[in-house]
């Protein structure tokens, strides 16, 4: 009886890998997507990651081609000829960044800023942030018990939506800002993103999407921070008074995401009030 190969198996007898790579190995041990090993070439240390998303395996070394100062340094990309699953040969960079630091705050939101900047010219596969979007994780929110008045922030979507678009501030984005997606060879930076899954939204979603994956009572605002580095970048933002606004409704928006997707926080009583408070302003947000 024969048996399917597994996946640590087709990963460590990869001709094409075995001519860039030597000693992989599973990290951590007990899965077979995550790799580490050294280049052959240089005997850097380097990170195979088996599988990337559709999004992520044409947007990594789509950003990495363009700029140096974004996104983890994509090596090689490949696909396994045994099972036919693509694979990313990355820089390695271990350390992960921390939202209650001010310096890796500034460094993830620069990097988000020069994503924006960068994808604008991009033809890839997006998705969209839009009413849709909203109105499903709302009503799974609901129907998880979100804190807050969302069942009044459900009937608004659709108007809070015109309203957001009207102002011209969508682009493209990461798309899954967080601070666990924001790596470094050493702590004091330079940080670098990872995994994206890039989206069509108003440019200070993905500060908000972040705010409440990684946030901490310690984070600063967000919004803010990617605003001031949007703004150093020269692109474009609203004025004080309209981000106030579009602050109030896209953290709404992402507390209603996160509370339908992170059920591990909600049992966390600052994030809860956070969720409570957000649903809460947008549920009154006067445009």
């Amino acid at each position: 009886m024969t048996t399917e190969p597994t996946q640590a198996a087709v990963v460590l007898r990869d001709r094409e890998l075995g001519r860039l790579v030597r000693d992989l190995r599973p990290d951590p041990p007990d899965q077979a997507r995550l790799f580490r090993g050294r280049l052959i070439s240089s005997d850097a240390s380097c990170y195979l990651k088996v599988g990337p998303g559709e999004l992520e395996a044409v947007w990594m070394p789509a950003i990495s081609a363009r700029a140096v100062d974004i996104v983890a340094r994509v090596l090689a990309t490949g696909t396994f000829a045994e099972n036919n699953q693509q694979w990313l040969l990355l820089e390695d960079l271990p350390l992960r960044a921390r939202s209650d630091r001010l310096e890796d705050v500034l460094g993830v939101m620069r990097c988000a800023a020069r994503f924006q900047q960068v994808a604008a010219d991009v033809s890839l596969p997006t998705y969209p942030i839009d009413a849709e979007f909203v109105t499903t994780y709302t009503r799974k929110a609901i129907e998880a018990d979100c804190p807050g008045a969302a069942a009044a922030v459900l009937t608004r979507i659709d108007a809070d939506d015109q309203w957001l678009r009207s102002w011209g501030g969508h682009t493209i984005g990461h798309g899954d800002v967080h601070f666990w997606n924001a790596v470094s060879a050493t702590t004091a930076g330079p940080w670098r993103l990872i995994d994206p899954i890039p989206r069509n939204a108003h440019w200070a979603w993905d500060a908000a999407y972040a705010q409440l994956t990684s946030g901490v009572p310690e984070t600063p605002d967000l919004i803010a921070v990617l605003a001031d580095q949007r703004h150093r970048l020269g692109l474009p933002i609203e004025d004080a008074e309209r981000i106030d606004q579009i602050r109030t409704q896209l953290l709404g928006w992402s507390s209603l995401l996160w509370w339908a997707l992170l059920p591990a926080r909600r049992y966390e009583p600052w994030w809860r009030s956070e969720v409570e408070r957000n649903v809460d302003a947008l549920a009154t947000l006067r445009h």
